[in-house]
């Protein structure tokens, strides 16, 4: 088994498949190769397979394979080959990709620190781009899925097992969201009694102590558009800035903890922004007519539409409240200039969904709009496909482009959502599966300790995973998310309905690792090879007995 998983790792490895690249397709093909020449698909060929991701601008695809057994009880083991670009290596970039004393010692010659430097000492850790993140875990779960495969060719396997290989996680999740579909097909097709998914991302060692995860965070990202009244410099109260109510909304947003959610002493971090800029695309000596950013909101609880009112209420208050100001400075100002004589500035409050935008250009002429609708999302969605544009500034250009359609000349907020969106989702609040998270956290436990492993746990693994889309533990108006979320359509969609039906409980449960996305990228020797591939055959064991 040790072998098994060090050579599958390291040819996995080898495959550059960095995300939200056709590099990706290498590495499902070797995964896809790997389980159609195991002997069980030789007499069950519909139940292997290559899917490819409809629409993706790379051609990815999906490799999947299904064990049959005698009981419905069914686990599922998920990851993803997708990984981050090797540039932070350094002139030991070309190594990046390979497993073994080559890179060792290249990288024994950068300068690292201490726990670094022992680690590297040691010889307990194999290093590499992917080791940890998450090609070491999914080398795993091929060498225990060919072990059962060969159970099932001889018909003693006591459960099903299904395995699904995702690309592009490290990006946007099309590979997830797409094997959600073939889940429910599953299910469906052979009335699956789904018990867990594992998944096998890199897990941290915390005070000598190996941390499961048993839900995952939520993460949305809520676009703010701002236009204002352009005016020259030299006669700026003729105008308002949109910079200065998108600055307001940020104050209000970034870092507030009104979007923080808690859940058993664990709290998510609060909103950060990544991007904030005036959408002046040259230079003149005037107000900027339009300004745009978004943010991310990490999520427990708090669901797409709760997070569109708490940012509808604060940007009505800035906008208030930036008006409001802008009319005493100018109160101000006009007792020392005497050319100034108007009686007040006023603008009046005007904030719109995306959805509440798109509503009332319908009403207006619902022909008309279709058209120029149409015809926007398709060049946008050229733009997209050609690496032009990524999914949040295809966001700002589609919601930009409408505006221009709407010729709306006061000032206003417009707000939306831009992909990528994760449901967060805790395994103990399934409907129908209460408390699967514990109890698989329970018996890795028990099982670790024979391996002089400590485990603890955590509610939410934070870093964001594809454990998201396995089930949904918050419902909520999915029509309204998607009718605010601009690239919703053939650029951008999840099956809420198939990740529901299927509800599937989740665990990130894979190799002790260190520093991913990093060049000192590391995954613990024993961990790999010893302890989770025990740890993981027990608890599947367990799983089918249940």
């Amino acid at each position: 088994m040790k072998d098994k998983i060090m050579k599958l790792m390291t040819e996995l490895v080898s495959i550059d498949s960095i995300s939200d690249s056709k590099k990706e397709v290498a590495a499902a093909q070797y995964i896809y190769d790997f389980l159609k020449e195991l002997p069980y698909f030789k007499d069950h060929p519909e139940d292997v397979g290559l899917m490819e991701i409809e629409g993706d601008a790379h051609g990815r695809k999906v490799p999947y394979a299904f064990l049959n057994g005698e009981k419905r009880n069914t686990v599922v083991m998920m990851g993803h080959f997708d990984v981050v670009n090797a540039e932070v290596y350094g002139e030991a970039e070309p190594l990046a990709f390979t497993v073994g004393e080559e890179l060792e010692a290249a990288l024994a010659k950068k300068a690292m620190n201490p726990a670094q430097r022992a680690d590297m000492e040691s010889g307990e850790w194999i290093w590499g781009r992917g080791v940890a993140d998450m090609k070491g875990g999914l080398a795993i779960h091929l060498a225990l899925f060919e072990q059962y495969a060969a159970q099932a060719q001889e018909g003693k396997l006591p459960g099903c097992l299904f395995f699904m290989g995702v690309p592009d996680e490290e990006s946007y999740s099309a590979g997830m969201r797409a094997g959600a579909q073939v889940l429910r097909e599953f299910k469906r097709k052979y009335d699956l009694d789904f018990k867990l998914l594992i998944d096998p991302e890199p897990t941290n060692l915390a005070d000598g102590k190996q941390v499961m995860s048993i839900g995952s965070v939520g993460k949305s990202m809520p676009v703010v558009m701002v236009q204002g009244v352009t005016a020259h410099v030299g006669h700026c109260f003729n105008g308002i800035s949109p910079l200065g109510m998108l600055s307001g909304i940020y104050l209000r947003t970034n870092g507030s903890l009104e979007f923080s959610d808690c859940y058993e002493a664990e709290a998510t971090m609060p909103p950060t922004w990544t991007n904030m800029r005036d959408m002046k695309h040259i230079y003149d000596v005037s107000i900027p007519y339009r300004a745009s950013g978004y943010f991310t909101v990490l999520s427990f609880s708090t669901t797409p539409d709760q997070i569109m009112a708490k940012l509808k209420k604060i940007s009505e208050e800035v906008f208030e409240e930036m008006v409001t100001k802008l009319n005493d400075t100018y109160q101000e100002f006009k007792k020392m200039n005497k050319f100034e004589t108007r009686e007040k500035l006023h603008y009046d409050t005007l904030v719109l969904s995306f959805a509440e935008l798109i509503d009332r250009l319908k009403k207006e002429d619902a022909a008309g709009f279709e058209a120029f609708y149409k015809e926007a999302y398709a060049e946008v969605a050229e733009k997209t496909a050609s690496g032009e544009l990524n999914y949040p500034a295809a966001t700002i250009a589609l919601m930009e482009k409408v505006l221009n359609y709407a010729d709306i000349k006061q000032p206003l907020i417009l707000l939306g959502f831009a992909p990528p969106y994760y449901p967060a989702v805790h395994s103990d609040l399934i409907a129908g599966k209460e408390g699967a998270g514990t109890d698989a956290y329970s018996f890795v436990k028990e099982a670790s300790a024979a391996y002089g492993q400590e485990m603890n746990y955590e509610n939410y693994f934070m870093g964001i995973s594809d454990a998201s889309y396995s089930a949904m533990d918050h419902p909520f108006d999915y029509n309204a998310f998607s009718a605010n979320t601009p690239m919703w359509g053939d650029l951008y969609s999840l099956d809420f309905e198939a990740i529901e039906e299927i509800g599937i409980p989740s665990v990130i449960y894979g190799p002790i690792g260190k520093e991913y996305h990093q060049w000192t990228e590391r995954v613990n020797r024993k961990s790999l090879l010893e302890v989770v591939p025990a740890v993981t055959q027990q608890l599947i064991s367990h799983l089918w007995e249940k």
